[in-house]
């Protein structure tokens, strides 16, 4: 794969600042973080034109074709009843995974804070630690996760624009470029006066670091993203983070999207 002949943009990414205390991340309520972050100017590259040639075992993501047939993201029966069957199925496909579970789903909007919706994140992270994960996972599985944790398990991210994401697209960075060592980790709480046992991880800047993104995805695409494996083998975590995409359009919609955590088990 050869990216000399792509386009890329720059813009500033937040990246951790490693000579600063880490802070706490309020995930409802972003402006309340006391997490400490820098920003550096990161050329991300237009992946599109060569979107086949990214996969989850290589590069720890990929861009997949997928019909859903939610009509509504924002409802949550709908989703639980219709979305969550079909990631299952999606994400078995792509992983070879015997048991697939959707552990949480979460719709953004631009702006969406101030209506008391997730906003998209503006830094470069990696969601949660492995214990964090295990966390969520027994919650979601209750008596049956200790059997399943004993064998190898996968967290796969998907995400998704509920309409075509005209703007503020969400830019991932090839794991084999950047490791665990290259993390600081934070604590996650819901808002202040809602903690939660949750342990992030938040990127810090290295220049080898590889960053790209698909610009314009559609409804029938979903990008797929590996955040914790138990196999050391396969490139794990992927540093993502939502960016300004300076050739977007004046007129562009504001960008709608959402995103579901699934943990994959392979026997």
């Amino acid at each position: 794969m050869t990216t000399q002949a792509l386009s890329s943009v720059t813009v500033p990414l937040q990246y951790a600042d490693p000579a600063e205390p880490a802070g706490i991340f309020y995930a409802g309520q972003h402006a309340a973080s006391t997490a400490r972050f820098r920003s550096v100017d990161t050329t991300i590259t237009n992946a599109r034109p060569i979107s086949e040639d990214f996969h989850l075992d290589v590069h720890g993501f990929a861009l997949v074709e997928h019909q859903t047939k939610v009509q509504d993201f924002t409802d949550v029966e709908e989703v639980e009843r219709v979305y969550k069957a079909e990631l299952e199925e999606l994400v078995k496909a792509a992983t070879g995974a015997v048991k697939v579970v959707v552990f949480h789903t979460m719709a953004r909007f631009e702006d969406g804070e101030k209506r008391g919706e997730r906003p998209p994140a503006r830094a470069a992270h990696a969601d949660y630690d492995g214990a964090s994960f295990e966390v969520w996972i027994r919650r979601a599985m209750g008596a049956e996760a200790d059997e399943w944790l004993a064998g190898r398990w996968s967290e796969i991210n998907v995400w998704r624009g509920i309409r075509p994401v005209e703007r503020v697209p969400l830019a991932v960075a090839d794991a084999r470029t950047t490791g665990l060592d290259q993390y600081v980790p934070v604590p996650i709480h819901e808002r202040p006066d809602q903690p939660t046992p949750f342990i992030g991880l938040n990127l810090v800047h290295h220049p080898n670091q590889r960053w790209y993104y698909f610009p314009d995805m559609q409804p029938d695409e979903a990008l797929l993203f590996r955040l914790w494996d138990t196999d050391s083998s396969v490139p794990f975590p992927v540093a993502h983070s939502a960016i300004d995409d300076p050739t977007s359009r004046p007129d562009a919609a504001p960008r709608a999207s959402v995103e579901a955590r699934t943990v994959a088990f392979f026997g």
